[in-house]
């Protein structure tokens, strides 16, 4: 009792010190949660471990989602998985996060399954095995798992376990787009960019898709848009748009934009010829690179 109590004292210490990320509402519910976990609510054990890891408590959030995954529930096993694989809260077990996301999988949860299908494709326990890759990620797709969709279009298109299938491929990499997924966005502007995949070529369709990445800060596509404003390609050549993306591009650690901007002040690309604007940034680029090299 004693025990539980210092516990609970703890555990609202810990809570007083999230104030500035919670309402009194949370604080409350954090409580409550705290209370149905100990009464072997098992929803509350998941939602408890949620709290402890944002209290960066790891182990007693291991805890919790050991006991809510004996419980049977497959949130718990799902991210007791994640826990064993990152090596967070509890000594990395590979095989053994292998084991609990296959448990999670085959109890139904999506995200769980599609992780179980990225081990079986990269071979991260045992043998490579594409069977059991494409069965979890079509698992995963059926249950709108936007990044099972979009390594099923890879496979499909690359030919990887499976016969190669453009149609299929595109049809998994629109899936994953239309869902929000970067790459697969990405992946979109650059097929009908190239006009890949059956698709005919459709510069404004690119840079639809390359303008929806770019919004979430996808850095290889709002290169791209740079690119095809400072070239004319599909658009009216417009270098300060150039320069607007790829200085976004280069925020985000783009070596190749920084020389770009570079030539685009060096060369006066609908803008005034700035030669020290232009050294500035190549001197830029160069300290990233020399930055990598050390590294």
């Amino acid at each position: 009792m004693v025990m539980e109590l210092e516990m609970q004292e703890r555990f609202e210490e810990r809570l007083q010190q999230l104030r500035h990320l919670l309402t009194e509402e949370q604080m409350l519910e954090a409580k409550n949660i705290y209370q149905l976990a100990h009464e072997k609510n098992v929803e509350a054990m998941v939602e408890l471990a949620d709290i402890y890891r944002i209290m960066e408590e790891y182990s007693l959030s291991v805890y919790w989602l050991q006991k809510a995954s004996k419980a049977g529930n497959s949130e718990a096993q799902y991210q007791l998985a994640n826990c064993y694989y990152e090596g967070l809260g509890v000594e990395e077990d590979i095989e053994m996060a292998f084991s609990l996301y296959k448990k999670a999988a085959k109890n139904g949860n999506p995200d769980a399954a599609n992780n179980l299908a990225d081990m079986y494709l990269n071979g991260e326990v045992g043998n490579v095995n594409y069977k059991e890759a494409l069965k979890w990620f079509e698992v995963a797709a059926k249950q709108n798992v936007v990044e099972a969709m979009f390594t099923l279009g890879i496979m499909y298109e690359q030919g990887i376990g499976v016969n190669r299938d453009d149609e299929k491929a595109f049809q998994y990499y629109l899936k994953a787009a239309e869902g929000g997924d970067l790459d697969a966005q990405y992946r979109m502007g650059s097929i009908y960019f190239e006009g890949l995949l059956g698709r005919e070529r459709n510069v404004p369709l690119a840079i639809e898709w390359f303008e929806k990445a770019a919004e979430y800060h996808h850095i290889d596509s709002i290169y791209n848009l740079g690119f095809l404003y400072e070239n004319g390609i599909g658009v009216e050549r417009n270098g300060k748009k150039a320069l607007y993306y790829y200085k976004r591009a280069s925020l985000l650690g783009d070596y190749q934009a920084k020389l770009n901007i570079a030539y685009i002040y060096k060369n006066g690309i609908d803008v005034e010829v700035d030669k020290k604007a232009a050294a500035r940034w190549r001197e830029l680029a160069k300290q990233q690179k020399q930055n990598e090299y050390n590294e």
